[in-house]
């Protein structure tokens, strides 16, 4: 009878560990996109699959692009000075490894450099980020998340009329941009 019990208290214990498990990873992936959570039913998957049909080679190298978004997540939503700083040298990591396997005509590479200098930008490295953001509207010019970011550093820098002009040249590419409609106007 004591086998019995001590059995089915094992058993729960691990089902309430199982259980508890696997709702943290849902919840500390929620906010990313679905090619990350797909990735983790194997490679062998459909899913895993048709997202490396999608993206390319680098969608084997994903899991350390995906490890960045996390980061990048984290450092967002953080009050704490140290740990911020730790997430943020883990964005900028995890892209540098991601861009060491994708080229300018990646799926990924505008949005790679873009949350690259977004890391940059919030760690102080002001003119290395303006260099990610570049790089992401030189592959994509009418990736608007990079110009958006761009002005933020350069307002961030007290450059307004930098921001405006960076502003304006995506408004340019991408007319109908609220992000950087709201931005321009914000600077007004």
């Amino acid at each position: 009878m004591i086998r019995i019990v001590l059995f089915l208290l094992a058993g729960f214990s691990l089902l309430w560990q199982n259980t508890a498990t696997a709702e943290q990873w849902r919840s500390d992936t929620q906010l990313l996109p679905q090619y990350c959570k797909d990735r983790v039913k194997g490679l062998s998957s459909a899913e895993f699959l048709r997202w490396r049909s999608a993206l390319g080679t680098v969608f084997e190298h994903a899991h350390h692009y995906c490890s960045g978004i996390y980061s990048e997540q984290k450092a967002k939503s953080t009050i704490d000075a140290k740990a911020k700083k730790l997430y943020l040298r883990g964005v900028s990591g995890e892209m540098a490894y991601v861009s060491r396997h994708c080229s300018t005509n990646c799926a990924l590479y505008p949005e790679l450099h873009t949350r690259w200098g977004w890391a940059l930008g919030e760690s102080g490295q002001h003119g290395e980020a303006i260099g990610h953001f570049q790089k992401a509207i030189k592959a994509k010019p009418k990736y608007v998340p990079a110009y958006a970011k761009l002005a933020d550093v350069y307002v961030d820098i007290k450059q307004p009329e930098e921001a405006r002009k960076i502003l304006e040249q995506g408004l340019k590419a991408k007319p109908g941009s609220r992000m950087l409609q709201r931005r321009l106007k914000e600077l007004d």
